[in-house]
């Protein structure tokens, strides 16, 4: 059996003429994710490259970065206007800290797959077992993805290059 995303049905005068949307279109219907926030807010689990893209922002707009360890350090950086909040899994996951996020600012999740996510981790941090690391890291995934749609506005792909990532958020934080 398949399920449909979207499953309506239109009439239309013209049947052989098509209509499709591409970039940009109907951002209206997604206001709350086009607003000027001021603020930027990047997910993602360990390995995605919210840091290195944090510092990257930080040089092209000007904004400083905050990286909270705990929960009362998030939910005083997510109530500040103007900056890039840098929120590991383990806060997007707290429960007086989730439901602030998504208000708080622009939120682009950084999403790459587990073993993307943990080869970097890996090279970053010397760990010896990959293949444990890489179990480890699907399962928090699995776990954690339905946490990062709940309050993201963007998805980013992790695998783009950092020039690439620069370019999408820039363009999605100027309109």
């Amino acid at each position: 059996m398949v399920k449909y995303f979207l499953n309506e049905t239109y009439d239309v005068e013209e049947s052989d003429t098509e209509r499709s949307f591409g970039k940009g279109e109907k951002r209206e219907d997604f206001a709350d994710a086009w607003q000027n926030t001021g603020t930027i807010i990047l997910i993602g689990l360990a390995g995605s490259g919210k840091a290195a893209l944090a510092g990257l922002l930080s040089e092209h707009t000007g904004l400083s970065v905050l990286t909270p360890t705990n929960a009362d350090e998030a939910v005083e950086a997510l109530g500040v206007f103007g900056q890039i909040v840098v929120l590991g899994d383990e806060l997007v996951e707290d429960p007086v800290v989730q439901p602030l996020i998504h208000e708080a600012g622009k939120v682009f999740y950084l999403m790459a797959d587990s073993q993307m996510l943990s080869s970097r981790v890996v090279k970053r941090e010397g760990v010896a077992d990959k293949e444990q690391l890489w179990r480890e890291m699907s399962v928090r995934l699995a776990v954690m993805e339905p946490a990062f749609y709940t309050v993201l506005h963007f998805i980013l792909q992790g695998g783009q290059s950092s020039d690439e990532l620069l370019a999408d958020i820039l363009e999605k934080i100027a309109f």
